[in-house]
């Protein structure tokens, strides 16, 4: 008897135990010492020095953009770049809208409060949605937010097209709720015990408003019930969902959007920054037709805001940041997975997330390689990837949602009571 009550066990809680990878089995030449010392100073010598010493014109605005996404990245600034950012404000209304986003984000990333008067300036000649709205959020920290209302209304009915902007219409809200610091949670519970359909894997990332600070991965398995480790606790682990420039989730390159993507499987990125363990596939509203992203055939194959809706408990229905996502989606953001790093996390050892490194918008798990064989010495994701294995998450869905604004990582114990009850 006592036999057969430690094989029950054993199935019950070892659910984690059959490890499909392991870490030693990685491996990232970028990784090491040597190529990251390389990278390092051609990345300040030659694609933000060298570059942004040229003449900026339309044959040189390609390597002013590498500038500006390698000065985000290694989090750099030095007297040639700011002089350069200042000339190229200047230029703004001639360049292309490729350059004008790109140096809106790094002025975004590295800038706060030291250009408002020119982004100012810079807001009646726009009649771009999406350069419009990260001026505004450039903004927002040293302006009244009524005189941002009153810019956004200005701008919407300016260049009111028949059907208003998505980024427009999430831009508003986050206006009148102040940025979403006033937004009420409805009961995590509920969203948690949601039914999505038989069969399907349910990851939920629950993350800080300020995604300064890692936010904490559960799963849920078919039945209801979370994932546990070897152990019986929860099987969690911490994510990072914060983008390099830290942009709301609606405009490209910012931050993991809130709300509900669609599980697409796993696959492997050649993406060197993203290295070579496994990911999690995703996708937004309108990514895809709703028959992949729905995992079944849908009454129409016109994307429509009911059928996303439709996934919601009815008390978070009408609960607006978690459509974040929905919105996203139809403004065209797309390619959002949840993946590891290669990227130095030594670039932000001052931050609160180190050594998490945020990405363009996907979400992150933490991955520390070694600097001197480039072997996988430790991944959240490849826990995440062995825990999910043996489930059938290709048919699943992964929400993420702002669960407060405490400035600290998101920790099990804030959350199991919670898990408990919804389980129930």
């Amino acid at each position: 008897m006592r036999r057969i009550l430690l094989l029950f066990l054993s199935l019950l809680f070892v659910q984690c135990s059959s490890e499909k990878y392991s870490e030693k089995d990685f491996y990232s030449e970028s990784t090491l010492i040597s190529e990251r010392e390389k990278f390092f100073d051609k990345s300040i010598n030659q694609t933000i020095i060298q570059s942004l010493l040229l003449p900026l014109n339309d044959s040189t605005e390609k390597k002013y953009i590498s500038a500006f996404w390698a000065m985000e990245l290694i989090q750099y600034r030095n007297e040639t770049a700011d002089v350069a950012i200042k000339n190229s404000l200047s230029d703004f209304n001639r360049r292309s809208s490729n350059f004008q986003r790109a140096l809106l984000e790094v002025i975004y990333s590295l800038y706060q409060n030291e250009l408002n008067n020119e982004i100012l300036q810079l807001i009646p000649s726009l009649n771009n949605p999406k350069l419009f709205a990260m001026c505004i959020h450039y903004l927002k920290s040293d302006t009244d937010i009524e005189i941002l209302k009153k810019l956004t209304l200005d701008f919407a009915l300016k260049f009111s097209p028949a059907v208003e902007s998505p980024i427009i219409t999430f831009l508003k809200y986050d206006l009148n709720s102040g940025f979403q610091r006033n937004a009420n949670l409805p009961p995590l519970k509920d969203l948690l015990k949601k039914d999505f359909g038989p069969d399907k894997v349910i990851i939920y990332s629950l993350q800080r408003l300020n995604r300064d600070y890692p936010g904490l991965l559960v799963i849920k398995k078919p039945d209801g019930k979370f994932l546990r480790d070897e152990s019986g606790e929860i099987f969690s682990i911490l994510q990072l969902a914060r983008a390099i420039t830290d942009l709301p989730g609606y405009i490209t390159n910012g931050n993991t959007p809130e709300g509900i993507l669609s599980i697409q499987g796993e696959d492997v990125s050649k993406n060197l920054f993203i290295g070579s363990s496994p990911n999690i596939q995703l996708v937004l509203p309108f990514e895809v037709n709703t028959k992949i992203y729905f995992h079944k055939e849908v009454n129409d194959t016109i994307w429509a805001e009911e059928y996303y809706r439709n996934l919601l408990p009815d008390s978070w229905k009408e609960y607006m940041p978690i459509y974040e996502a929905y919105y996203a989606g139809k403004a065209g953001r797309n390619e959002i997975i949840a993946h590891g790093t290669t990227i130095d996390p030594e670039f932000y050892k001052n931050k609160p997330y180190y050594p998490f490194t945020p990405s363009l918008g996907c979400l992150t798990t933490k991955e520390i390689w070694s600097g001197e064989n480039g072997k996988l010495v430790e991944s959240g994701q490849i826990k995440l990837m062995n825990a999910i294995s043996s489930s059938e998450f290709e048919k699943g869905y992964f929400v993420v949602v702002n669960i407060d604004d405490q400035h600290l990582p998101v920790t099990l114990d804030e959350i199991k009571d919670i898990i408990f009850n919804a389980e129930r």
